[in-house]
């Protein structure tokens, strides 16, 4: 179906709706520009999130294990997405928006031109019909007037009263006023004929011809924002490939992790050597040869057990937590103890 001949006289319409039409596609490419960059500033805040994961000196020693490996591969693999995103953006700049935004500037063009034919166009044939008015106009007053120039000469000629010169007077001006009528006539009928012949062709091919001018250019519109829908998917589409091989290198990553393995480098690292302290042997205080019950020798004896028995190891993470035991205890050795105990025997 044609334009030119299912909607001539559509003029208006039409040229709102192709307008309308060119602003959707321009909104179209706003979003295709919002879209691009939405894919850039994801791809900058992974690559943001990469980096500030990356492991510190201090975690160095951490990443023997096999999570934390794993974990290290997974970021890379991230990375790498990430520059995935940057190419989707790059391609809808370069392949969608950037044909996008010609076509929308020669589609207004050309629609500005195709506008301005129809307005011609149709300013022509008003100025055609306008002069027919006007002729029309003029022959009607001149036919009123040969009318009235005939009755008066009709009159005169009737009337013996009126002399002979009076009467050719009135001869004269039918003679006028009827000549003047038929040029009128002429001229009207000229105008009419003008004025037909100019509407046949401005509604038969002039303004059908912008018409179909003005369907092309929507349809080219139309048909373009499917092409540009198309080379958006298929700019995702190539970068598949790469994005799945990413996944199945985090996939890979995670494959690694072994959980039993990181037990053994736990064992390896923290394990201290030493077995583990005897169990306390039983004091028979009875038997003691006169020892008081719950002496400070008794209790000190247990103490070299604590430091050399292997419950840690200096330089193990446990053993630095270990706090030397304050108080007088401590400020005596196994001659101090003796003494003391010998003072104090009965």
């Amino acid at each position: 179906m044609s334009w030119g001949t299912e909607l001539w006289d559509q003029f208006e319409n039409l040229s709102a709706h192709t307008l309308k039409g060119i602003d959707f596609l321009e909104k179209y490419g706003h979003f295709v520009r919002d879209r691009a960059t939405i894919e850039c500033e994801y791809a900058n805040k992974l690559r943001k999130l990469v980096k500030s994961y990356q492991p510190k000196k201090k975690d160095e020693e951490e990443y023997q294990y096999s999570s934390c490996r794993a974990f290290k591969l997974l970021m890379d693999e991230v990375n790498d997405l990430a520059g995935q995103h940057e190419v989707v953006a790059e391609n809808l700049l370069a392949n969608v928006l950037k044909e996008l935004t010609a076509l929308t500037k020669d589609l207004r063009d050309e629609r500005k031109r195709q506008l301005y034919e129809g307005s011609r166009l149709t300013q022509s044939l008003q100025n055609q019909i306008d002069e027919l008015f006007r002729s029309k106009k003029a022959y009607d007053k001149a036919f009123k007037e040969s009318e009235k120039a005939i009755e008066n000469f009709q009159k005169a000629d009737a009337d013996y009263n009126l002399s002979r010169a009076e009467v050719e007077k009135q001869r004269l001006n039918m003679s006028y006023k009827s000549q003047a009528c038929d040029t009128a006539k002429n001229h009207y009928a000229d105008q009419l004929q003008r004025t037909n012949e100019l509407q046949r062709q401005h509604y038969r091919s002039g303004l059908p011809e912008v018409f179909r001018q003005l369907q092309e250019l929507d349809e080219k519109r139309i048909k373009n924002i499917k092409n540009f829908i198309y080379s958006a998917v298929e700019t995702e589409k190539n970068v598949f490939p790469i994005i799945n091989k990413c996944l199945d290198g985090i996939t890979k990553a995670a494959d690694i992790i072994d959980e039993k393995q990181d037990t053994i480098l736990v064992i390896e690292r923290f394990k201290s050597g030493f077995n583990p302290p005897e169990d306390y042997p039983f004091e028979d205080l009875s038997k003691s040869n006169g020892s008081n019950p719950g002496s400070l020798q008794n209790v000190n004896s247990i103490q070299p057990r604590l430091k050399d028995g292997g419950l840690t190891v200096k330089g193990t993470f446990s053993g630095s937590k270990i706090k030397k035991r304050a108080g007088i205890l401590n400020i005596f050795g196994s001659r101090g103890v003796s003494s003391v105990c010998f003072f104090i025997s009965p």
